[in-house]
């Protein structure tokens, strides 16, 4: 006689069986399921949205230290011989023009903002013109010119108690834009006599970067 626990075993043994002859597949279980839906169900990733560009630290400083009545904002640095940054305002912008400053024409001179002494380390900018300007775009000054043409002035600087300006080597490159801003890149300027300054080093070579914004109505 076969006991109550005897009988159980072997019905399940049995269904056991029967689930392994018939070879079905039994399907993924339902929580399975249900995962896979609401991951089929998620949205796609979105990009965030692009950002307006940050204001360069050479336009802040330009701004945070020209109040409207200058005609224009300017930032400078000099590194080699001298290390310096300033930045200020230059001219009344009662006589300033950007759009006819910066206007395409017949070739005239054009002078470039100048620069009062700035800064920790005072650093002032003078003298620098293009001198056949004809329109917005990139000039590449030459202390020398032809057929009756006005030659480039390069910027004189002074830093501290020593100056410097074009000489053997030197070059310089002025950019200006539609709207009267623009920069000026000199490279390997030299040192020359400063008046109540140290004596000149013949070595001593001076790159300049200056950047202006022109705020004339």
């Amino acid at each position: 006689m076969k006991t109550p626990r005897l009988t159980l075993l072997s019905i399940l043994l049995a269904t056991a069986l029967m689930a392994a002859a018939c070879g079905g597949d039994a399907g993924p279980a339902p929580a399975t399921q249900a995962t896979t839906a609401a991951a089929t169900e998620q949205p796609a990733p979105t990009m965030p949205a692009a950002q307006p560009a940050a204001e360069t630290p050479a336009a802040a400083a330009a701004s945070s230290a020209c109040e409207e009545y200058f005609g224009f904002c300017i930032t400078a640095q000099a590194t080699g011989a001298v290390e310096a940054t300033g930045a200020g305002g230059w001219a009344s912008s009662s006589n300033t023009d950007c759009t006819a400053l910066a206007a395409a024409g017949e070739a005239r001179i054009l002078e470039l903002p100048n620069l009062m002494p700035v800064g920790e380390q005072q650093i002032a900018v003078a003298l620098t013109r293009v001198g056949a300007y004809t329109g917005p775009g990139t000039y590449q000054l030459a202390a020398t010119a032809t057929g009756g043409a006005m030659p480039d002035q390069f910027p004189a600087l002074r830093v501290g108690k020593r100056a410097f300006s074009n000489g053997e080597g030197s070059s310089a490159t002025v950019t200006v834009n539609a709207d009267g801003s623009g920069t000026l890149e000199a490279t390997g300027l030299v040192e020359i006599d400063a008046m109540q300054g140290a004596t000149p080093d013949p070595s001593a070579r001076l790159d300049f970067a200056m950047q202006w914004t022109c705020q004339g109505q």
